[in-house]
């Protein structure tokens, strides 16, 4: 497949469900950047706060009633929300220069007002538990709770909730509803390769023309 310079993919995804491995392929496949946790390197490096602390903090609601979406310039931030902040920067930044393929973070939302696919990644709770254990250091588990499906199945439901109350805190959206998203694909049913060859269908069979724009 050519490269598109204008493409822009953005995948929302449930703790577990493969959407970082998934971003990877489309990428690839089509030519494009790719930008999970490149973002955490780049909020840490505008923010001045340590990746690790970042990491901590981002896709997190915020610690008070604001909206990170309102104009950024006149926001006053806690340490967590500055994190927020820049990390929508960058993201509008990417999304304006085109070419790329987002995971999480809002992105859909933030490039509400840019031509893009959006889609969202489900699974049964059961195998997202097992793709965790198998890939425990790529999901960040602690190599403690690694041999604990009482342990993982917690991680999975925390960062579930978490991301659902950052998603829904900062959007007019309901996060995992069919009526947000382009797409959404239950990756249990269709693997790693399955999912990410129907989202490269969809994007090449569009009829908006524009998505495909060189």
């Amino acid at each position: 497949m050519n490269s598109k310079k204008h493409m822009v993919v953005t995948i929302a995804r449930e703790f577990g469900s493969g959407g970082h491995e998934i971003g990877q392929i489309i990428a690839k496949d089509l030519g494009l950047d790719f930008y999970d946790g490149e973002i955490i390197k780049e909020a840490a490096s505008r923010s001045g706060y340590h990746e690790d602390y970042v990491r901590e903090n981002e896709e997190k609601a915020p610690s008070f009633a604001s909206s990170m979406f309102s104009p950024v310039d006149t926001f006053q931030s806690l340490p967590s929300d500055k994190i927020q902040i820049e990390e929508h920067k960058f993201i509008k930044e990417l999304g304006e220069k085109g070419g790329c393929v987002i995971v999480g973070r809002g992105a859909d939302y933030i490039l509400n007002d840019i031509q893009h696919v959006s889609v969202f990644l489900f699974a049964p709770i059961n195998d997202r538990l097992e793709r965790v254990k198998q890939q425990a250091s790529t999901y960040m588990i602690d190599e403690n709770k690694a041999h604990s499906d009482a342990a993982i199945l917690k991680s999975i439901k925390t960062m579930d909730k978490q991301r659902r109350k950052y998603y829904e805190f900062y959007t007019d959206f309901r996060w995992g509803a069919r009526d947000t998203y382009d797409l959404l694909i239950n990756t249990s049913r269709t693997g790693i390769d399955g999912a990410a060859k129907i989202i490269e269908t969809y994007i090449l069979e569009c009829k908006d023309k524009n998505l495909l724009s060189d």
